[in-house]
């Protein structure tokens, strides 16, 4: 964990680290997983005051969140093992006798 974290990116490290790392970040990702900790914890400061983050902070930081398999497509339809899409294991209708 770099050391130019806040207390808040800290927590928000501690929250995510286990997740993304389970879908693959390793070390060389560290910066870009800093980044996105810090851009999480300023949104949440910014959202608990009642007021809503500048959209180019919630645009970019959903982008991370993408890069690094927290959310969007890959977040939902991986269980955090890498899998080859044309394997019957990672398609559940691939096993399926044909009509």
């Amino acid at each position: 964990m770099p050391d130019y974290l806040t207390a808040a990116a800290k927590d928000v490290w501690f929250e995510e680290i286990e997740f993304v790392v389970s879908n693959g970040i390793n070390a060389s990702h560290s910066s870009t997983f800093a980044t996105y900790c810090s851009m999480e914890a300023a949104c949440r400061a910014i959202f608990a005051t009642g007021e809503v983050p500048r959209a180019a902070y919630l645009s970019e930081k959903r982008k991370l969140a993408e890069l690094l398999g927290i959310s969007g497509i890959a977040a939902r339809t991986t269980n955090g093992t890498p899998a080859n899409p044309l394997q019957a294991e990672a398609n559940p209708y691939g096993s399926l006798p044909e009509a």
